[in-house]
C-alpha cells in the first residue's frame, strides 16, 4: 500500500487533470503507532511553495483556459473579453475594447485584455470554463459579454480553506444571471443539488451572491444571459475571504481537528495496535481503480494477516438490503434461533420467521430493499444495498470487496425508500440488532430523537459499536445522533480520493467526538438487482469504518465498544487532510 513519509508542519497539494484518478495522498503507513514520521519523499509530491511577482500563467489555446495568480491578496486582478457580439445591439449599449483594456498593463495593479492572453472565447461549458487562480484571499474582476451566440460564460475556481464567498454581477444593458455551482460528481454537468447559491435579479438591477461557511473545493461560476438574444457586457467581482482556523484540541485520545476529529481511520494501525504490535503490517501494493478507498483505509494489509471479519456481525440498519444480490448472498446472516417458514416465533422475541432480519417499515420477516408506492420520491432506494456491500462484499472475481469481507450482514429495514424513516422504526431496529447479537450496527440518518438515543445506549450496553453518519448539511457539526458520539458511538465524517472532506458532509465541532472520517466521495458498491452504482455522502463513509471496527474485534472480539472507539480514534491519520 501506500508509504508516504512527510513532514506534519508541510501542507500538501496535489495536482490533478480533471479525468485522473489520483492516487491517495495519505502517509498511512508511517509509524503512527509510535508517531515517528518522517520527511516527505515520493515523486510528484511537494510542500506548498509561496508565490511572488506572478501575473499570469498556464495559457493553453487549445483547451481555452487560463490561470491568473494574484499575489498579494490586497490587489486584485481584471481582463476584459475582445468584443464579438452580434445581432442587433447598439454599439452604446457595450463597452468598447479600447475602454476596457490598456495595452500591455499589468494584471496586478491595471486592466489587462484577455485577447493579449491568447483567449480565443470564453468557456461555454464546466469542461471548458476558465481557471482562475487567486479568489482566496483575493479580488478577481472580469469584464466580458453574454448573448447572441454566446449564452454563458463560465469561470472555475479553487478554495483550499473555509472561506466566506462574495460575488457580484454589474454593468449590464440587458439582463443577465449568475449562479455557484459545484460540479460534485465531476461529470461536466450541472446536476440537481450542485447548484450552490444563484442570483436572478429583473433587467439591470446588480446580481448579488454571498455564501458564508463556503468549504474547500473546486467551483464554477455561470454568467448567463437571461434569452439568447439579450447581449450585454457585464462586470463580475468575486472573493473568497478564509474564516480563521481554529486550533486543534489536545484530548486524552490526541490531537483533535474541528473540521476532522482524530482523522482518517486506519485498519492496518487500528488492527496492529489490537493485537499489541509494535510495528504495522507490511505495505502492500495499491489495488487502485474502484478499490481506492480501501487503499486509502489500509485494508488489504491487514487481510493479508487472515483478518477479514470472519465471525462478525455487522447490522445494516437502514433501507433494507438485497440479500440475493451475487455479491453479497454469501454474507448475509441467519438467525440460527429461527425455524425457517413455520410460522412460529421459535426464539420469541416476537418476529415470526426472521431468519434474515426484519422489516420495520413493512413488518415482515423480508427486510430487502424495496421500491415504496409512494409516487414523490425513491431517493434512498438501494441505499441499504450500497452501505452493505462496502461493508462487506464478497472478495471473489468480480464487482467489487468489502472491507471486511468475511463478516456477515445483518438487514435491517426501517426506512422506506422515499424518506428518511420514523424515529420509532429507527430506534426499534437499533434495538433489534443490537438483541440479535450485532456486533457492530452501521446507521444513517439523521434524528433528533431521544427514542434513537436510549436505543443506541442501550445498543451500547448490549456490546454493539454503533458507527453514524455525520450528516450532509456541510455544518461546523454533527447532526444527531451523531452528536452524541461525545459519550457513546462513533462519527463519521467524508473525504474524497485527495484528502478533501467533501463540501457537504458534516464538520466534527469543537466539542471532541469520537469523529473520524473515511472515504465517502464518489464510492461504487452494490445495489439492488445485481447492479453497482457510484454514490456520494457521510452514509458511504460510515460502512468504511463500521468494516474497520469489524476487522479489530475479528483480531480480538472480547473488546467493549469503549475500547474500540478508542482503538479507532487513536490510531487514525491526520496527515494530508484538507478540511
Amino acid at each position: 500500500m501506500l508509504d508516504i513519509k512527510t513532514n506534519p508542519n508541510d501542507r500538501l497539494y496535489l495536482n490533478q487533470y480533471p479525468n485522473d484518478l489520483a492516487t491517495s495522498i495519505f502517509p498511512a503507513n508511517s509509524d503512527l503507532l509510535n508517531g515517528a514520521i518522517e520527511p516527505l519523499n515520493i515523486p510528484g509530491y511537494s510542500a506548498e511553495s509561496s508565490l511572488t511577482n506572478i501575473t499570469a500563467s498556464s495559457i493553453d489555446q487549445q483547451t481555452q483556459s487560463a490561470d491568473f495568480i494574484v499575489a498579494n491578496a490586497a490587489q486584485g486582478l481584471s481582463f476584459s473579453a475582445s468584443d464579438r457580439v452580434t445581432g442587433d445591439v447598439a454599439d452604446s449599449q457595450l463597452k468598447p475594447q479600447s475602454q476596457s483594456a490598456i495595452a500591455n498593463a499589468d494584471p496586478l495593479t491595471g486592466t489587462i485584455s484577455a485577447s493579449q492572453l491568447n483567449f480565443a472565447d470564453p468557456g461555454n461549458s464546466l469542461s471548458t470554463a476558465r481557471n482562475i487562480v487567486g479568489v482566496e484571499n483575493g479580488s478577481i474582476n472580469l469584464t466580458d459579454f453574454v448573448g447572441t451566440g454566446d449564452r454563458d460564460d463560465f469561470y472555475r475556481f479553487d478554495i483550499n480553506t473555509k472561506s466566506n464567498f462574495n460575488l457580484r454581477l454589474d454593468g449590464l444593458s440587458r439582463d443577465a444571471n449568475v449562479r455557484l455551482i459545484h460540479d460534485r460528481n465531476r461529470n461536466g454537468g450541472v446536476d440537481s443539488g450542485e447548484t450552490i447559491a444563484s442570483s436572478i435579479e429583473i433587467g439591470t438591477i446588480p446580481d448579488v451572491i454571498n455564501v458564508p461557511n463556503l468549504v474547500p473545493g473546486t467551483y464554477y461560476v455561470q454568467v448567463s444571459s437571461f434569452f439568447n438574444n439579450n447581449s450585454t457586457n457585464y462586470n463580475v467581482n468575486f472573493s473568497a475571504t478564509s474564516i480563521p482556523v481554529v486550533p486543534d484540541i489536545t484530548t486524552p485520545n490526541g490531537v483533535y481537528n474541528t473540521n476532522y476529529g482524530y482523522g482518517l481511520v486506519n485498519a492496518n494501525a487500528a488492527v496492529s495496535h489490537t493485537l499489541n504490535l509494535s510495528s504495522l503490517f507490511p505495505a502492500l501494493p495499491d489495488m487502485g481503480g474502484n478499490n481506492w478507498a480501501l487503499d486509502v483505509i489500509n485494508a488489504p494489509e491487514v487481510w493479508n494477516q487472515n483478518i477479514t471479519g470472519n465471525g462478525i456481525v455487522v447490522a445494516v440498519v437502514d433501507t433494507g438490503v438485497d440479500y440475493t444480490h451475487p455479491d453479497l448472498d454469501g454474507n448475509i446472516w441467519q438467525n440460527n434461533d429461527e425455524i425457517a417458514g413455520n410460522g412460529i416465533d421459535d426464539d420469541r422475541n416476537g418476529f415470526i420467521d426472521d431468519i434474515r432480519g426484519w422489516d420495520f417499515v413493512s413488518s415482515d420477516n423480508d427486510p430487502r430493499d424495496q421500491i415504496d408506492n409512494n409516487p414523490i420520491g425513491k431517493n434512498f432506494y438501494g441505499h441499504g444495498t450500497h452501505v452493505a456491500g462496502s461493508i462487506a462484499a464478497e472478495r471473489n472475481d468480480f464487482g467489487i470487496t468489502g472491507v471486511a469481507y468475511n463478516a456477515k450482514i445483518m438487514p435491517v429495514r426501517v426506512w422506506p425508500a422515499s424518506s428518511p424513516g420514523s424515529p420509532n422504526n429507527v430506534a426499534a431496529g437499533i434495538r433489534y440488532a443490537a438483541d440479535k447479537g450485532a456486533n457492530v450496527i452501521n446507521l444513517s440518518g439523521s434524528y433528533l430523537s431521544t427514542q434513537v438515543n436510549d436505543a443506541i445506549e442501550y445498543a451500547n450496553n448490549k456490546g454493539s459499536v454503533v458507527v453514524m453518519a455525520a450528516g450532509n448539511s456541510g455544518v461546523d457539526q454533527p447532526g444527531y445522533p451523531a452528536r452524541k458520539a461525545d459519550r457513546l458511538g462513533i462519527a463519521v465524517g467524508s473525504i474524497d480520493v485527495n484528502g478533501r472532506m467533501a463540501d457537504t458532509s458534516n464538520r466534527a465541532g469543537s466539542t471532541p467526538l469520537d469523529y473520524l472520517v473515511a472515504p465517502g466521495v464518489d464510492i461504487y458498491s452494490t445495489t439492488p438487482y445485481s447492479t453497482y452504482d457510484t454514490l456520494t455522502g457521510t452514509s458511504m463513509a460510515t460502512p468504511q469504518v463500521a468494516g474497520v471496527a469489524a476487522l479489530v474485534l475479528n483480531a480480538n472480539p472480547t473488546l467493549t465498544p469503549a475500547q474500540v472507539e478508542n482503538i479507532l480514534t487513536t490510531t487514525a491519520n491526520r496527515n494530508g487532510l484538507i478540511g
